[in-house]
Formats: structure tokens, sequence, C-alpha cells
């Protein structure tokens, strides 16, 4: 068991435990936030055939040699196949842009460049290099190579760069089956009136919107009662749906806090309890056979930060992102200092534009004003005491 752990050991934890979903396959348009399983081959060559990189001119080369200007016999726009005449010494087509390369012809000039008058063109010989302004085939892709690797992110320029080579369907890794139990007797639904003593449920719209972020949903949201019984049986219920359980609140060590016990009584092994941070700190990472729990503690603020720190990098771990840190980055603290003793991390709402970062007043864990303005938390390091104006910091876009 480990116990009230630095950050690193935790996020080194939970790395560890990362594994890939299943592979699936979908359609190409489906794909979309989904990451490959599997490297894409390129199925044909790219472009198919030699075709002209400019509205222009195409004529052969040697001509020049010859002739200070040429006659246009011929017009070929894109998407004509097969051309049945026979390109004679002197001549030129008009061709257009993506209009495969005819017979005798390879050298195209833009039409910029060229003075015409009635059928004969004219332009400076000395301004052109054989072969110019022509794609040739497989210059791009030839069939057969790698074109995207495995654990890609499915995007809409890769989904638009698959569709020029025709596929269709390709594989990918499954969603996790992702559930949450939230505790608490005195959390009420949004739309109901709050009676004394009573707040409104957050923490499960923040979750949601926070997974749809990523592609995924929650199979079920259920709010656990605050008893031993109910919340044992919450848990043990919860585990045979999903690949990952996650919990808000209970995990403390209040007289109301049942999460832990049922946890244990659940047969889950514990791998850490407890982080040395700020905001966050009874955060609880275990695990039954394959399936993962994440009982963060019940303050939004909390939930907001272990999230971004913890679960997310988790989740899409095993959705197939090679970077477990990817959302790391670096900024210079601008406009403000902060000093904390050395004991703990904490990760401060910030905002974050063109290299430099900006520290949000209101970081108490209960003020949640400051999380809606929030794109990044500054990482204030175990043993560091003082951030000063101009210094270089962490930061974790959220």
């Amino acid at each position: 068991m480990k116990y009230f752990i630095p950050v690193s050991d935790a996020k080194t934890i939970i790395e560890t435990q990362i594994y890939r979903t299943e592979k699936i396959t979908v359609s190409l348009l489906e794909a979309q936030g989904f990451y490959t399983s599997e490297p894409i081959l390129a199925t044909l060559d790219v472009p198919s055939f030699d075709n002209s990189a400019m509205d222009g001119y195409g004529f052969r080369f040697e001509d020049l040699a010859d002739f200070s200007e040429l006659k246009v016999k011929h017009i070929i726009p894109a998407g004509v196949s097969k051309n049945s005449f026979e390109l004679a010494r002197g001549e030129a087509v008009r061709i257009f842009t993506g209009a495969k390369i005819p017979e005798g012809v390879d050298t195209v000039i833009m039409q910029e460049k060229t003075i015409r008058i009635e059928d004969q063109i004219q332009f400076n010989c000395n301004e052109i290099l054989k072969g110019e302004n022509i794609r040739l085939k497989g210059s791009q892709t030839q069939v057969g190579t790698k074109i995207i690797d495995e654990n890609t992110f499915v995007n809409h320029a890769v989904i638009g760069f698959l569709a020029g080579f025709g596929i269709d369907r390709i594989d990918v890794y499954r969603k996790l089956k992702i559930g949450l139990l939230y505790t608490g007797d005195e959390l009420v639904e949004i739309g109901k009136p709050l009676l004394d003593g009573e707040i409104y449920n957050s923490n499960t719209y923040t979750l949601q919107s926070a997974l749809a972020e990523i592609n995924h949903q929650l199979s079920f949201i259920n709010h656990v009662e605050d008893t031993e019984e109910a919340t044992f049986s919450a848990i043990k219920n919860g585990f045979e749906m999903v690949d990952v359980l996650l919990i808000t609140g209970g995990i403390s060590v209040g007289d109301y806090d049942y999460v832990k016990p049922a946890l244990e009584k659940s047969g889950v092994s514990e791998l850490f309890y407890k982080i040395k941070q700020k905001p966050g700190k009874p955060l609880y990472f275990g695990k039954l056979n394959k399936k993962i729990v994440f009982a963060l503690p019940g303050n939004p603020a909390s939930v907001f930060s272990c999230y971004h720190q913890y679960v997310k990098p988790f989740l899409l771990g095993c959705f197939g992102r090679k970077d477990f840190n990817e959302e790391q980055d670096f900024a210079i603290s601008e406009s403000f200092a902060k000093k904390k003793s050395k004991d703990q991390t904490q990760f401060l709402k910030a905002f974050y534009s063109k290299g430099r970062v900006q520290i949000l007043n209101a970081q108490e864990s209960y003020k949640m004003d400051s999380v809606a303005q929030t794109n990044c938390l500054v990482e204030f390091p175990e043993n560091a005491t003082e951030i000063n104006i101009g210094e270089k910091v962490t930061i974790w876009k959220v």
C-alpha cells in the first residue's frame, strides 16, 4: 500500500496500470475522436497518375530547341482519363490542375508565364525547366507504404487524408466503459429547490462534459446514500458493468465517509491512497482484477484538478494515446508571485496565453468562480517554496 505519496509517484503508479482496450473496426467518419490500433498502409499510389500541378500548357521540352512558339491543339480538363490524340512536334495542350498528363507531354508551364495569341503561345524558354509543374505518380505516397502510425489520434485532417486513399474503414481502440458513483446526502440535482444545508450537485456535470471532450460517456451515474451498506452495494454492482469506476466524495476519514472501507470489502487492491498535493489530497487509486477505480474527493475544485492530472491521462492511455504527460507545457509567470511550504505540490488555477501564464484569484478549494476561467493548472512542486514574476513554470493544459 502506498500512503500519502508525492505527485510524481502517483503518476508513475497510474501509468504502469495503463492497458490498451480491444481493437474494433469502424467507418471512417465514426473514427473521429478515436486512436488507431493498427498502422494504416497506402492502398494506392498518390498521385495515382502523372498530373498537372497548374492551370497552363503542356508540351514536349525538347521542342523548345526548334520552336519559338507552340501551337495549342487540344484541351485537357481534370477527370479525363484517356486521350485519343498524339501530340506532334511543336504542339502544346491546354491543361488544367489535376488533369492527367497525356502521352508526349513532359513539362507544363503555368498560364501566367505565357502570352497566347489565338492558338499560339509564347514564353521565355529560360524560365522553365524540364519536368516542371508535373506531379509524378506516387510522388507523395507509394502503394503499401505506412501512411498512419498506430496510436494516432483521428481528427478531421486524418479522416480527409485517408479518404484520399479510398479507405472507408479503420481499426481503432474501443471506448472504455466508465461508471460514476457520487456520494453526499446534501447533494441536490439542478432544477430542484434547495433546502437549508443542501447544495447543488455539480461534479457529475463536470465529469460528464469532461469525458465528452475525450470522446467518452458514462455508462451510468448513481447517487449513493451515505451509509456503509449502500456504499458497498453500489461499488459491488458498479464494478460489474464497467472498466473504470469513478467515485466522488466519501473517501476521506469523516464519520460518513464509507468509500474506502467499502472498496476494501469489495476486494479492491489499493495502489495508493492520499497524495501530497493541494487540492485533492485524499485521492484513492485501486484495482479489482483488470478493473480500475479512482475515488476522488467530493470538493468540486479537487474533482477538477484530479481528473485532469490523473484520470484523464489514464483513460486516454487505455484509449490509445502514447504520451501520458501530453498536456504538460511551460510558460513564463506573469504579474504574480506565490509562496508556500515545501511539503506538498499545489495545482493553481491559471490562464495561459502566448507563452505567459497568470495565476487566477480565488484559489481556495471551495471557490469555483476561477475554474470557469481556467485553461491550465500551474504546478507549484513539492520542495519549491516560491514562484517569482518572470520565472519559467510547468503548466498543465486543461
